[in-house]
C-alpha cells in the first residue's frame, strides 16, 4: 500500500548561472554611523523610534503647548501712551503686563500690539497670541 521513494540520483555536471559567490565582512562595503545620533537618524531606526510598539493603537503625538497666552490689551486712546498686553505665561503661571520691545524670556520679545492680537518674536520667528474670551466685545 505504501510505497518507499527512492532519492533521485544527482546529475554528473552542475551548471552555475551568474556569479555566485559571498564577501567576507571585511570585503562587504557597509557605512557604520559616527555617532550615537547618526545612528539613530538611519532610515531603519527612525522608523522604529516614530512608531513604538508599545504604543496604543491610534495614539497620536501630543500637540505642542503655546507658552504664553493672551489674557487682554489695552489700546488708549491717546497717541501719546504706548499700547500695553496682559499675558500669562502657561509653565511658570505668571502674568505679564507688557509694551511692545519689552522681553518675555531671554530670547521672546514683544513686537506688535494690537486690539484682539500679540505679535512676539522668538529666535526669528514670529507668532500671534490671540485674544480668546469673547468679554466685552462687539459682536
Amino acid at each position: 500500500m505504501y510505497t518507499q521513494l527512492q532519492p533521485h540520483p544527482l546529475p554528473k555536471k552542475m551548471v552555475t548561472v551568474g556569479n555566485i559567490h559571498s564577501k567576507t565582512a571585511s570585503q562587504r562595503q557597509t557605512r557604520k554611523p559616527k555617532t550615537l545620533s547618526d545612528f539613530q537618524d538611519t532610515d531603519f531606526y527612525r522608523t522604529i523610534i516614530d512608531n513604538n510598539l508599545f504604543r496604543p493603537l491610534g495614539w497620536t503625538p501630543p500637540r505642542p503647548q503655546e507658552p504664553y497666552r493672551l489674557l487682554g490689551t489695552i489700546i488708549p486712546i491717546d497717541a501719546k501712551l504706548p499700547p500695553k498686553a496682559i499675558i500669562q505665561n502657561t509653565v511658570r503661571n505668571q502674568t505679564y503686563i507688557v509694551t511692545i520691545g519689552d522681553t518675555l524670556d531671554t530670547d521672546t520679545f514683544v513686537t506688535d500690539i494690537q486690539t484682539k492680537h500679540v505679535t512676539v518674536k522668538k529666535n526669528g520667528q514670529q507668532r500671534q497670541l490671540t485674544l480668546k474670551s469673547r468679554f466685552l466685545q462687539r459682536r
